[in-house]
């Protein structure tokens, strides 16, 4: 081949993949009728093909020896070059094709306390033992918060407390009644106490204001956490009242459970993704486990 043209220092190489297939071919035949016969193209395709490429990158990849042609050093470099290109191609289909298939990738779920707590944990079992592929990261912050990072593309999929914004993607997974829970034996009247609730500015706390408004409690707040576990712990240590779902409330047995009061409330969790977003297998497996969960 003759001397292919230089090209301008600092531009950036432009070429096609089918070009480097050509270029790795030969390099590994004896011959160019040989590479040629490999890929199933005449040799003037080939021969065409590496001298628009030589063309591109602007330094000769051919010298003449006899009657054959051998790679330069710089054809040796691009033909090493082109077998990592096309080897980290294979890996990035490969890569591809199980993220489709839900077999492979990270996979970025956000959740609020409650459901990290009591309401996820099997899912996530089952999801690891069902996709040993994939990587599952976790992240736990509150409603709002979560849904922002859904729409920054932060998160595949995040559980939230509804109601979810309008342009989300939501499935309802639990819907749970929220109580009014009283250290055992307090005879206070509820408006007379002391209070530990979910922050003001969350969704589950705007729901509970509104029921104990009805109730015609305005509460004197005195905590304020997002972790159910700490609102139960001030009122199991007689600190003050809450209002909580009896997942958490409840879980240490029938002692608590007898400062049960009423119902006030009533939330929503919601699976939430992108709406119109990319099909996504992993998600899609995700929240199907915690919707039959």
């Amino acid at each position: 081949m003759a001397a292919a043209p230089s090209v301008e220092a600092g531009a950036p190489f432009a070429f096609h993949a089918q070009q480097l297939v050509y270029l790795r071919a030969v390099e590994r035949a004896a011959t160019f009728t040989e590479a040629a016969a490999r890929l199933g193209v005449s040799q003037p395709a080939l021969s065409q093909a590496l001298a628009a490429l030589e063309a591109r990158l602007g330094v000769p990849l051919f010298e003449r020896q006899g009657r054959r042609r051998v790679l330069t050093e710089a054809g040796r470099e691009a033909a090493r070059f082109a077998g990592d290109v096309l080897g980290r191609a294979t890996e990035l289909r490969v890569w591809l094709d199980a993220r489709r298939d839900g077999a492979g990738g990270t996979i970025a779920v956000g959740m609020i306390d409650a459901a990290s707590l009591y309401v996820l944990p099997s899912t996530i079992r089952a999801f690891r033992a069902a996709h040993p592929g994939v990587q599952l990261r976790l992240v736990v912050d509150t409603s709002r918060a979560l849904m922002e990072r859904v729409r920054r593309f932060e998160l595949d999929l995040a559980f939230v407390v509804g109601p979810a914004a309008a342009d989300l993607e939501a499935r309802v997974v639990l819907t749970e009644p929220l109580y009014v829970y009283a250290p055992p034996g307090a005879t206070e009247r509820p408006a007379a106490v002391e209070w530990a609730l979910y922050p003001a500015d969350s969704q589950t706390r705007v729901q509970i204001d509104e029921g104990l408004r009805r109730l015609g409690v305005t509460p004197r707040v005195m905590l304020e956490s997002s972790n159910p576990e700490v609102l139960r712990q001030v009122v199991a240590l007689g600190l003050g009242w809450s209002v909580l779902p009896a997942a958490v409330a409840e879980a240490g047995g029938p002692v608590f459970a007898a400062g049960r009061r009423e119902a006030v409330a009533e939330r929503t969790l919601l699976g939430v993704r992108r709406a119109g977003g990319a099909p996504d297998a992993r998600a899609e497996a995700f929240l199907r486990l915690a919707l039959e969960g």
